[in-house]
């Protein structure tokens, strides 16, 4: 063979690994980049506007706009009587076989601009033409963080063999197989309503506090019910007489307080010792929350004509039990102490438990105290709720829980498994890709609502950060599309 042909040869030769390495990049470039990235940006950032602009006023006003925006796409969907917008998409022929997809998603007025991107994401899930499995994607109503979307959903679209991934926004990424367990009790202080003993009042009010879901963020969020309990025992350790007079705290279910007003009743001459002292908290709020809460009021006014104090009170004795247990309950972070039975994957210092007072409320002849503990295990649980139940008995006030929802703890590892390798081998040779990080969610996520409507099924959650989110829906498109399949890439 002369030389010329040997070279025309090596040249096709050449010429045709080139056009298969055009072709094999255009195929994986289709089979690989799912996600309309435009459709999800414009969606994104229409959601992040209006939420700017106060258009989200109401749990009805977000359902809505979900609504419209799916009739304005074409996609059909569903409204339960719980409020949970549910999409689904036929198996396509060749894929009838395959298990169900479920992604959930909560939604909640109050926390749209936090979680644009999750809406905007789960949007493009349920909005995708691509070939797939049964396909359900439901935006559960969570108003208030309290779970009746989760609590009430049919199990129609729950099966035991479905593969169900829970997906929630945060400030990093990565899949979880368990979760904390949750627990609600009330304290309750006895305390009728007497003619006040002390002559002059100051009205405390709070407010403009922006609420959301209590989790590790606790110690930095504003806690209106702990700044009242400050000035409760600042008074007591003055041994200063004083009596709550009445109070109100913008209770917001399983969310933060995101407001505060309390009387206190108190004699002359002790107010303005009582007020120099307020002024300095006032100021010390301004300084810890004043930047991230631009609408934060912390104001108070003194009450000393006769005509316009307080007709009833609570009793001093009341009044005094109220103040030490609310002194007294640890309200915030349990970590893992030395003589602990840490579990693998954690280490001394690390959260195993929270502990917040929601709220107080009113009762005929009580005050109550509304608490919600959330807690690695039983174990863990049980230290809380007895560190609860001794700050009530301590002071002769009655502690009763009310309910509460187990751990969830998926032992399965098909699902995981399978997100974590398509995520791999979509991401590996991108810029900020990687492999996804397996951990242990420290705080209560609705998986375990999810474990009790359908127990045998394969259940994860998955958490995506700002700089992961268009990564992580294209990684979600690709594992409803392929299961793992077809993606050696």
């Amino acid at each position: 063979m002369s030389f010329l042909k040997k070279r025309w040869i090596i040249i096709a030769a050449a010429l045709l690994i080139i056009a298969a390495s055009a072709g094999f990049s255009i195929y994986r470039s289709s089979v690989t980049r799912m996600l309309d990235k435009t459709a999800y940006s414009d969606l994104y950032n229409d959601i992040k506007d209006k939420a700017e602009q106060n258009y989200f006023t109401s749990q009805e006003s977000l359902a809505d706009y979900i609504t419209r925006w799916a009739d304005t796409a074409g996609i059909e969907y569903k409204i339960d009587k719980n409020g949970n917008i549910i999409f689904t998409r036929d198996a396509s022929s060749r894929k009838k076989n395959l298990p169900p997809v479920v992604v959930c998603l909560s939604y909640n007025y109050e926390t749209v601009e936090d979680n644009a991107k999750l809406l905007a994401g789960g949007a493009m899930i349920a909005m995708s033409d691509i070939s797939s499995g049964s396909r359900t994607v439901i935006f559960f109503n969570d108003e208030k963080n309290d779970g009746v979307g989760y609590r009430k959903i049919s199990k129609d679209y729950l099966s035991d063999s479905s593969k169900i991934i829970y997906l929630d926004y945060g400030s990093s990424s990565y899949i979880s197989c368990s979760s904390f367990a949750k627990n609600y009790s009330v304290i309750k202080v006895k305390a009728g309503r007497f003619e006040p003993e002390c002559d002059s009042a100051v009205k405390v009010k709070i407010t403009g506090i922006k609420s959301g879901n209590i989790g590790t963020g606790i110690a930095k969020h504003p806690d209106p019910v702990s700044a009242l309990s400050t000035l409760f025992t600042r008074l007591k350790s003055k041994s200063v007489a004083f009596q709550l007079a009445d109070f109100e705290i913008g209770n917001n279910g399983s969310m933060y307080p995101y407001s505060a007003e309390a009387t206190i009743m108190l004699n002359s001459y002790a107010v303005p010792s009582f007020t120099k002292y307020i002024d300095k908290r006032i100021k010390a709020w301004e300084k810890a929350y004043g930047k991230d809460y631009e609408e934060l009021s912390y104001t108070y006014e003194v009450i000393d004509d006769p005509e316009q104090l307080p007709e009833e009170s609570y009793s001093r004795k009341a009044t005094a039990k109220l103040t030490n247990s609310l002194y007294t309950i640890q309200s915030g972070l349990y970590k893992y102490e030395k003589d602990d039975r840490i579990p693998e994957g954690r280490e001394e210092g690390d959260i195993c438990g929270i502990n917040a007072v929601t709220g107080m409320h009113k009762e005929d002849g009580y005050i109550c105290i509304d608490l919600m503990s959330q807690a690695y295990n039983d174990a863990y649980m049980e230290r809380i709720i007895s560190d609860n139940t001794a700050a009530a008995e301590l002071f002769e006030n009655n502690i009763t829980e009310t309910s509460s929802i187990p751990v969830f703890l998926n032992q399965k590892d098909s699902l995981s498994r399978t997100i974590i390798s398509t995520y791999y081998k979509l991401n590996n040779s991108s810029a900020g890709g990687g492999a996804l990080l397996t951990d242990m969610d420290n705080y209560f996520t609705p998986c375990s609502y999810l474990a009790v409507r359908a127990p045998k099924a394969d259940i994860v959650h998955l958490r995506f950060n700002s700089d992961d989110a268009s990564r992580m829906i294209n990684t979600l498109l690709c594992y409803i599309a392929y299961r793992g399949n077809n993606l050696i890439l």
